[in-house]
């Protein structure tokens, strides 16, 4: 097989040379897929506002002896616009990014663009964005055979955190936005999120915001909380 034209997400993009950009697709097929879009940096390139991460696209790839060339590209769905607001911005770019450094060229998980779209619809509809967001990557590490068993495993959580976790992995998103979290909750489920991420990846991560209240203590920092209020609606 030389050519495929391909059902795609782009998951991120970088600069490969003086015109050339590098940019990260998945297809459910052929998986996770570096190519290379020559010309993509000119003002003028038939890629401009087809490469903007997590669009999704219809893509033609020439398989070469060493590289993947993308030679032609027409854009589907746009989820990410300029109306929408800065947090929907920042956790949709950190589910690429972290989607994007979990898999391995060429590596598939089931179902994973439906998930993509999915997360996309209630995280741009939703008020409950870290909610959404935590529950995205709670599925990616669940998909990836990469989320322990929270029962046996050595991190010491409440038996309503095991719930929560569980919960997310099996339930949808209309179910999932019932939850009521506090907020000392909500840093908490990031935290344990973080380390599971980092642990993954083997890299650092910060999944809190960088729109969140400066007086908010890291959730590094916070202990197990015991008066938390969750709720499930």
């Amino acid at each position: 097989m030389k050519t495929a034209t391909l059902k795609c997400v782009i998951l991120g993009h970088k600069n490969f040379s003086d015109k050339d950009k590098l940019v990260f697709l998945y297809n459910e097929e052929f998986g996770k897929l570096r190519v290379i879009a020559k010309g993509a940096r000119r003002i003028t390139s038939k890629f401009t506002g087809h490469l903007e991460t997590l669009n999704f696209c219809t893509a033609n790839l020439y398989f070469g002896p060493k590289n993947i060339i993308l030679t032609e590209i027409s854009t589907d769905k746009i989820h990410l616009r300029k109306r929408n607001n800065l947090q929907t911005i920042t956790r949709a770019l950190q589910i690429a990014e972290i989607t994007n450094k979990m898999l391995y060229e060429n590596q598939t998980l089931e179902a994973l663009t439906d998930l993509i779209k999915q997360t996309l619809k209630h995280l741009t509809s939703s008020p409950k964005k870290s909610l959404i967001f935590t529950a995205y990557i709670i599925k990616l590490l669940d998909k990836s055979g990469t989320i322990p068993d929270l029962k046996t495993t050595k991190v010491s959580l409440e038996k309503k955190y095991v719930k929560f976790f569980n919960f997310i992995k099996n339930e949808p998103f209309p179910e999932i936005k019932k939850i009521s979290l506090t907020k000392k909750e909500k840093q908490y489920i990031l935290s344990i999120t973080e380390t599971l991420i980092e642990k993954e990846i083997g890299q650092t991560v910060n999944l809190l915001p960088h729109f969140s209240n400066p007086q908010i203590q890291p959730a590094h920092d916070l202990k197990n909380p015991k008066d938390g209020t969750m709720t499930y609606v």
